[in-house]
């Protein structure tokens, strides 16, 4: 498996999991920030892979994540998102930059014949990386599954979720508007055709119900978060709840 931190995959009955040890280097616990902003985006109604948190000594911990590419012994189809939009990770030149984009994302998936509802998941899983300060949102850290019971393709649970532990961002990795970056609710709401919100006002109110979810989700999680990871993320909602909707 790619990445730069050491994981390996368990079984466990018939489920497989990804486990990500924390290192002695780590400044927080990255374990426990990755499970429980994956637990937020599950609370706030996104289909969110399945975490499990596990302390280990001291500050350190492992989280596992459900593999949703797996059934027992069986493997199920899957496409990473940089596969589908041909976009290279990490981008030889500036010339492949453009190709990591929401928008295009939310074309592929109605081209291979994914439902809308999973345009609209894309979308709001593109604001609720703006608000929790995900700028390692690259398209490999997005994919497809195809789910032989709907016989189609179909948006993979949001996995590998880990908000910047630093500074807190001012834009996304992937573009969430032709050319744009930034976290804005201008730019957030530019390109909403494309994800199949056709009125200026159907996608308003998408980004306001979405940002409103997202917060009320927050109360029922932050308790997973340590002390001085809830004052981050409870500081990064306050301010990016008000710029994306004022």
């Amino acid at each position: 498996m790619g990445g730069a931190r050491p994981k390996a995959t368990i079984q466990d009955g018939t489920q497989c999991w990804i486990v990500k040890p924390g290192l002695p280097t780590d400044a927080t616990d990255l374990e426990l920030l990755e499970h429980g902003t994956q637990q937020w985006g599950r609370a706030a109604g996104m289909r969110f892979a399945q975490t499990v948190h596990h302390p280990i000594a001291g500050a350190r911990s492992a989280v596992r994540v459900l593999r949703f590419d797996r059934d027992g012994e069986k493997r199920i189809m899957a496409v990473s998102a940089a596969t589908l939009l041909q976009a290279q990770f990490p981008a030889p030149d500036t010339s492949d930059a453009g190709r990591a984009s929401y928008p295009r994302l939310a074309e592929e998936l109605r081209r291979i014949g994914a439902p809308a509802e999973d345009c609209f998941e894309l979308y709001d899983r593109m604001v609720f990386n703006a608000i929790v300060g995900n700028d390692d949102d690259h398209p490999r850290n997005h994919a497809v599954i195809y789910r032989h019971d709907e016989r189609r393709w179909r948006l993979a649970p949001a996995f590998d979720v880990v908000p910047s532990a630093d500074d807190t961002p001012t834009r996304l990795f992937m573009q969430v508007s032709t050319g744009r970056y930034d976290i804005t609710r201008e730019s957030l709401l530019a390109d909403h055709r494309r994800f199949g919100l056709l009125m200026r006002s159907q996608a308003e109110s998408r980004l306001a119900e979405t940002v409103a979810r997202i917060e009320a989700a927050f109360a029922d999680v932050r308790t997973i978060f340590n002390g001085e990871q809830q004052k981050l993320m409870h500081a990064r909602l306050i301010k990016a709840s008000a710029l994306l909707t004022s």
